[in-house]
């Protein structure tokens, strides 16, 4: 076998020998071309593997999100303002039926249209009275007020019942009725420094304040009741006023230097008496 020269010439082999030599080789390059085509087929597998497992997880998170926020939700419902409306309407509403109300004021010329507008108000004032009672004293802690049904501007028989201090027995309210007394005038002010100089008074001025400030009985009617003289009454009244104003002042210097607030009466009075101050100081100063 190995003696053949022929085999030498081709290098020891033959051309059958090279022949399957070449088709080794192409079959050998088919094999090499299949096992990448199986890798990459591998390696698609992988990568769709890691793409479902992302998905999967994405998928989850999203799930866990949405459990969150129901469970958020539950606990805190989410609240429109749909409430906050309501009130917001009303008011609208009140003010169309004011600016209206004034338009039918500003545009009365006739008397049936004056009429109209003391309709509007009339009803206004009912619904103002029927919200005000419900606030009102009551007679054994009744709904219903002792006055329910009385129209506050008729009028009563006896002529009696007609007076303030009924008017008050009538509600509930007894305080001025307990000290509707010449000797309690004190009880029935209620500033501090006013009650202690009403206190302070002597009877005789007590009652005779009483009379004229309370009972607003005339200087004439006090004589026939006391049996004394008209002059003699405005003199004692006159006399008892004096003594009031005097101790009234340095209480109203106290209270305007402490900038406590004060009525249009007490400023009105305070100035009064300090321009007559003022006066009598330049008179003393020029003598």
């Amino acid at each position: 076998m190995f003696d053949d020269p022929e085999r030498y010439e081709h290098d020891g082999f033959y051309e059958e020998d090279t022949d399957y030599e070449d088709e080794y080789e192409t079959d050998d390059s088919d094999y090499i071309v299949d096992d990448e085509e199986d890798e990459n087929a591998l390696w698609d597998d992988e990568e769709e593997a890691e793409l479902s497992e992302q998905a999967l997880r994405q998928i989850a998170k999203e799930e866990q999100l949405i459990e969150e926020l129901e469970a958020d939700a539950e606990e805190h419902p989410f609240e429109d303002g749909t409430d906050e409306e309501e009130p917001e309407r009303k008011k609208l509403k009140r003010e169309l039926r004011a600016e209206a109300l004034a338009r039918l004021e500003d545009s009365a010329r006739t008397q049936r249209e004056f009429e109209n507008v003391i309709a509007w108000w009339d009803r206004l004032d009912a619904n103002r009275e029927r919200r005000e009672r419900y606030h009102e004293l009551s007679r054994s802690g009744d709904d219903v007020p002792l006055d329910y049904g009385a129209s506050a501007n008729e009028l009563f028989f006896p002529d009696m019942l007609n007076d303030v201090l009924e008017k008050q027995l009538r509600k509930g309210d007894f305080i001025d009725a307990i000290f509707y007394c010449p000797y309690d005038i004190h009880e029935l002010v209620t500033e501090e420094y006013l009650s202690k100089i009403l206190w302070e008074l002597n009877e005789e001025h007590k009652e005779l304040l009483f009379l004229c400030a309370v009972r607003l009985f005339s200087s004439t009617r006090i004589a026939k009741i006391r049996k004394q003289s008209d002059r003699n009454i405005r003199k004692v009244r006159g006399t008892m006023l004096k003594k009031i104003r005097k101790k009234l002042l340095p209480a109203l210097l106290d209270k305007a230097e402490k900038q406590q607030p004060m009525t249009l009466l007490e400023k009105d009075f305070l100035e009064e008496n300090m321009t007559e101050i003022d006066s009598e100081e330049k008179k003393s100063y020029n003598w």
